[in-house]
Parts: C-alpha cells; structure tokens; sequence
C-alpha cells in the first residue's frame, strides 16, 4: 500500500516501516512520531501479532503510559526476559511524558543505546524535542518513524490501496464518496470499511451505489436519490433532495462529479442497448452492479442522445460557475437540477 511522503518528513515512514519489517524482522527500540495514531496502532498491531503467539501475549506484552508510569518500572519491563517465547513487547505511550526530569532522560538514554535483544521497546512520543536525549540517541540508531496525515487528495488512494489489501476492488468515485461521507479520518473510514465489506459479502467490487446504500444512508445523504429523481423526471422529489442535501452538507463539487458519472453511464447502456447488446454484455462493459442496472437501463429508454449531450453541457456550465465564483450553493443546484429535468421534460424518450 503506497503511502506518498511529504517533503517535510526527516524519518522514514508508514510503508518503510512495513518494508524494513518483512520476515518478522525488528529492532529492539523503535520511536513512533507524528499526528496519525492510526498508522501507529497499526504498526504496534503488527508488532505483537508478529512476535507474540496468542497462548504467551499475557506473559510477553506489556502497554503503559508515560503520563502514569515510573521510569525504573517501565524500564524493568524492558530489561525483563521473556516467558516461553523469544521476544517480549513494551509499549510506552506518552513517552514524552514519562521524561520528567534529566536524571530520567539520562536512564532512558542509557538503555535505547544498549538495549535488551529479546525486547522489543516501542515508544510514542506526541511532542519530541530531538535536541535533547534521549531522541538525539533515538535518531542516531534509525528507530525512528514519522506518521504524518495524509492530504486531502492522498485519501482516496489510501481507500482504494486499503480495500484491494482487504481483498475487494474499489471504483476511485466509491472512493472520493467515501472520503466526502466520513472525512479524512483513516480510524473512521476503517470503521466504515468493516461495515460496507461485511454488507458485500462474497462481491468483489466495491461501487459508489455501495458506498451510499452503506455509508451514505446512515448520514443523511441522497446522491444517488438525486440521480435517481432527475432520471424519473421528478422535479419536485429532485428539489427537496437538493434541499436535504445542502443542509447536512454535501458538497455541490461531488453532486457534480457524481451526476455526470452518472449520464455519462446511461449514455454508454443507451449505445449498448441500441445495438442489441444483452444485458449481461452490458453489466460487464460498464461495470454497473446488477442491483441498480434496471434503473440505468429505465433511464436509458427515457432518455435521447440529444438529452444527454446537453446534460454534459449543463453539468459543465455549473461545474465552471462554481470554481470561477461563489454562488449560493442551494441555488446553484437548484438551477442545475431543473436546467437536466425540464429539458429532459422537453425532448422526446428513445425506443430501445
């Protein structure tokens, strides 16, 4: 799972951390830094699934915090041997907090520059100061990871990389929809994930109709409602939805991105059904999921070429107002939806 680094970042990272660990290799002391807890209990999840059997973990596994622990107790742990295995594990959360006076950052100093082999010591630090030890003794042996958040845009891969490793394939629009539903809260969107796998079952692609019917519903949001209103030509129903929309927050950017995926779906089951394709050859060139392909196909038959075209038009048109100035974004959508309804109202349907 490829994990884009800041320029900013001084330490090796999430992914280096996985690479530098394949074969159930690891060091004796690692230093976990950085604002993303998510990608620390992962690595602290990986280390004691990696070294400790499950029948020794309550033997072998030790996890305090700074802010509570004594120096010489937490560092008996570490000096300590282990019980029926070959590694222990000890984790300091808060180290920082732990460091009270120079005395303490001296002790501590002393055992990560010889540490016990068999222990495996992994320490949190939210604030580190690398002036001082015993993080300038840290840095030196290159125990040191940096997990940093991730950028907005960087999210939507993280998605697509997290559900190919849980074994499904991910649509990137399923993946921008998840972002826009739960944030960028990679605790959150796991929790999400968990959910939407277990709706899924045995399927293997994950689609943005997925992602709404799972994560969408439970939030207030009607995207695909939407769509589903404009393609039945109910002005009225698509009005109310916008208005939904718009008060618990949905951005018009991805009503837009998600409307013109939409057409643009339509217009290739339209083309395909014209030509006397089946739906079978259908479902797979488009890759629409079973579940929803008779509503594209319905609105494929209401629909002319000539509609879907300008469907494009309008979508571009309000896409460009909305990058090029400010507008109210309930009125923008509003424009936007009765502009595709009446003339869609407007023009004749196809006979497929």
């Amino acid at each position: 799972m490829a994990i884009l680094k800041s320029k900013k970042e001084k330490f090796p990272n999430y992914d280096d951390f996985l690479e530098t660990t394949k074969g159930k290799k690891y060091a004796p002391v690692y230093l976990f830094i950085g604002e993303e807890d998510f990608f620390s209990e992962e690595c602290i999840d990986r280390v004691v699934r990696d070294l400790l059997p499950a029948e020794t973990k309550a033997f072998n596994l030790d996890v305090v915090y700074g802010s509570k622990a004594d120096a010489s107790q937490v560092l008996a742990h570490a000096a300590s041997f282990p019980m029926m295995n070959d590694r222990r594990v000890v984790v300091i959360k808060e180290f920082d907090k732990l460091l009270s006076s120079d005395s303490v950052k001296e002790l501590v100093s002393t055992y990560v520059t010889r540490p016990l082999e068999s222990t495996c010591l992994v320490l949190l630090a939210e604030k580190p100061d690398f002036r001082t030890k015993p993080f300038t003794d840290l840095k030196k042996t290159g125990a040191v990871f940096s997990f940093n958040p991730l950028y907005d845009n960087q999210i939507p891969v993280w998605i697509a990389a997290r559900c190919k490793k849980m074994g499904k394939e991910a649509d990137i629009e399923a993946c921008h929809l998840m972002q826009a539903y739960v944030g960028n809260s990679l605790r959150a969107i796991q929790n999400e994930l968990d959910k939407l796998f277990t709706y899924l079952g045995e399927r293997m692609r994950v689609t943005p109709e997925d992602v709404a019917d799972v994560v969408g519903i439970s939030r207030g949001f009607t995207v695909f409602d939407l769509q589903n209103a404009i393609g039945k030509k109910n002005i009225s129903d698509a009005i109310r939805i916008v208005k939904r929309m718009i008060e618990t927050g949905e951005a018009p950017q991805l009503s837009i991105v998600m409307l013109t995926r939409y057409f643009n779906l339509v217009w290739k089951v339209q083309d395909m059904l014209k030509y006397g394709a089946s739906e079978h050859e259908v479902i797979a060139a488009t890759r629409i999921s079973p579940y929803y392909f008779k509503d594209y196909a319905e609105a494929a038959r209401r629909f002319s070429s000539s509609q879907i075209e300008n469907s494009f038009s309008v979508l571009l048109d309000a896409d460009l107002q909305l990058k090029s100035t400010s507008p109210d974004p309930y009125h923008l959508m509003e424009m936007l939806v009765y502009s595709l309804i009446h003339d869609i109202k407007s023009t004749e349907t196809v006979s497929l």
